[in-house]
Parts: structure tokens; C-alpha cells; sequence
């Protein structure tokens, strides 16, 4: 989520996602990674993901405990665009390879930061503040809740 946020920061309008995921953990995640960058941060998030399967000479190990393997998995694609009021375009499918055209008005990003006001109430100076302490050696997070 921080880099996202800070193609935002940085007056980004249109921030590009490419990707090789495979199916598993982050598939469940796809369809709403970049449609929540895209309202949080009032830009256009293009979500990039690669299709089909790569296979590998060697066998190797994922770090998830299964037997070595020789392919990652299934890389699943539905690639998409997110719109920065939370509108998306309809996406590619899972198997085949595609080129995915729709039409972006950057003029919505400037409507959205206007009408929603996240940039208004962010408060970059807090944030600092507290991402500066936590990478402080011996920093401790605060922990609210009965002593």
C-alpha cells in the first residue's frame, strides 16, 4: 500500500501494475488491489498480469513447503483498469493473452481529489513522524488495551 500511496504523492495519474502472479494467495486479491489504489490515491491503476504457465529444467522449492516443482503455477491474467472513482473496465480473461483498450478521462482524477478531499486530509507530517520512529532501532509499537 505505501508505494501506491506514493505514486499518489507525487501527482501520478495514471500508475501501471505489471505483474507474473500466479494463482493462490493473491488471486482473491486481484480484482480489488489496484481498484483500491486507484480510489485511495484519485489515480488510473492499470492491474498487468501475465498468462499461462512457465516450466523450468530444474526442479525448485517455493518456500511453502510442498515437493520441488518446475513451474510456479498457473499465471491467471485478468488484467484491468481501475478508475479513481472505483469504476473499472471490464478485464482479459484467465488463459488466453489479450491487449485490453479503454478510454481514461485524467480530468476524473482531478474531479475525485476535489469531491472526496483524501489529499486535503491526509496528514503526510503525522505520517512521517511515525514511519521515522518506527525504523528506529528499540522502537516498540503502541499497543492500546488493558494494563
Amino acid at each position: 500500500p505505501l508505494n501506491w500511496a506514493m505514486f499518489g504523492v507525487n501527482g501520478a495519474e495514471i500508475v501501471f501494475n505489471p505483474s507474473a502472479t500466479v494463482n493462490g494467495l493473491s488471486e482473491p486479491l486481484w480484482p480489488i488491489e489496484a481498484r483500491n489504489a486507484a480510489i485511495a490515491n484519485s489515480y488510473y491503476a492499470c492491474a498487468i498480469n501475465r498468462v499461462g504457465t512457465e516450466s523450468f529444467p530444474n526442479s525448485f522449492t517455493s518456500g511453502d513447503g510442498k515437493p520441488a516443482h518446475q513451474d510456479f503455477g498457473h499465471f491467471y491474467g485478468s488484467s484491468y483498469v481501475a478508475a479513481p472513482n472505483g469504476s473499472r473496465c471490464p478485464g482479459l480473461g484467465r488463459l488466453e493473452d489479450g491487449l485490453l483498450i479503454t478510454e481514461l478521462d485524467l480530468n476524473l482524477c482531478r474531479q475525485v481529489k476535489d469531491k472526496w478531499g483524501f489529499q486535503m486530509t491526509q496528514r503526510l507530517d503525522m505520517y512521517a513522524q511515525s514511519f521515522g520512529a518506527a525504523v528506529q532501532p528499540g522502537w516498540r509499537p503502541q499497543i492500546v488495551g488493558k494494563q
